[in-house]
């Protein structure tokens, strides 16, 4: 998916369900289900049951009934593993023209005021953006679940939520209750850096740690600003530890990792638990 230097957007783990076709490793002709494990502005992560090589081309389509136009021819960058349902690859968009995720990606450098980057959509039109919430706007949000933002789509504020993963009972579901209707931080340069990390919010926010070659844990955030956040979780990471980390987290819903750096470590021997404190690694430095 490119290197760190070269990403301009954020890496969302999202579930969106898709048809890849094109010919295996075996020059056998293929056209069968896949999903999308991560995504952001020019690829994708995804989950596919072939056996490709790297560099080869093949065609991606939305599933969803409302995207069913949407596709892509995608380079497979490189195998990088195995699960139950088939082989993880990482794919890059070549049609991006085609628009094929139906997400407004900002720029990543625009999440410098950020205390937190959400994946969110209309109520109304499902139109989805990234967005990058400042204090006011998560606090907002812990409280009711949702915010009001002007959609560019109906042209009018709506009530905007995070956007759910994708499964085919869902958009059956979809599928008919719409039947007959139209389809509708990164630490930041500069001198103020240590001003803006002062700007700690107090919040009891669910959060997901990532660390290579380890479960996925989820973990109390106590506090969060621009530049980083601290937490409490079961697992011990020590000073230094490169971690990615999504806040707020939500499972059935689209989540935002974000690279982070481990500062500091300290036990909590009463309540059998670490406190760490995080900061966010700047594009140049994180590894994607």
């Amino acid at each position: 998916m490119g290197t760190a230097a070269q990403r301009r957007s954020d890496r969302v783990s999202l579930t969106l369900l898709l048809e890849a076709s094109g010919k295996d490793l075996n020059d056998q002709e293929f056209a069968q289900p896949s999903r999308t494990m991560q995504i952001n502005r020019t690829g994708a992560v995804i989950l596919l049951d072939r056996d490709l090589r790297a560099d080869q081309h093949i065609l991606i389509r939305r599933l969803a009934p409302a995207d069913k136009h949407r596709q892509s021819q995608v380079r497979i960058v490189g195998q990088f593993g195995r699960q139950k349902e088939g082989y993880v690859y990482g794919v890059e968009i070549l049609q991006p023209e085609n628009d094929v995720w139906a997400i407004e990606f900002p720029h990543i450098a625009e999440s410098q005021e950020a205390v937190a980057r959400m994946l969110l959509e209309c109520t109304y039109c499902r139109a989805r953006e990234v967005v990058y919430l400042n204090e006011l706007e998560l606090r907002g949000f812990e409280g009711t679940r949702g915010i009001a933002r002007y959609c560019k789509t109906c042209s009018v504020p709506s009530i905007w939520s995070q956007a759910p993963h994708e499964s085919e009972k869902k958009l059956a579901s979809r599928a008919t209750r719409s039947r007959g209707a139209q389809a509708p931080g990164e630490i930041p340069p500069g001198g103020d850096q240590r001003e803006r990390g002062r700007l700690r919010m107090r919040t009891r926010l669910t959060a997901c740690v990532r660390q290579a070659n380890s479960d996925d844990e989820l973990a109390v955030c106590e506090d969060i600003s621009p530049v980083g956040m601290c937490f409490r979780s079961k697992r011990r990471y020590e000073a230094q530890d490169a971690i990615d980390v999504a806040v707020p987290y939500t499972p059935e819903v689209a989540n935002i990792f974000i690279p982070a750096r481990v500062v500091y470590c300290e036990a909590l021997p009463k309540a059998g638990l670490f406190r760490h404190g995080v900061e966010y690694r700047r594009p140049e430095s994180a590894k994607e």
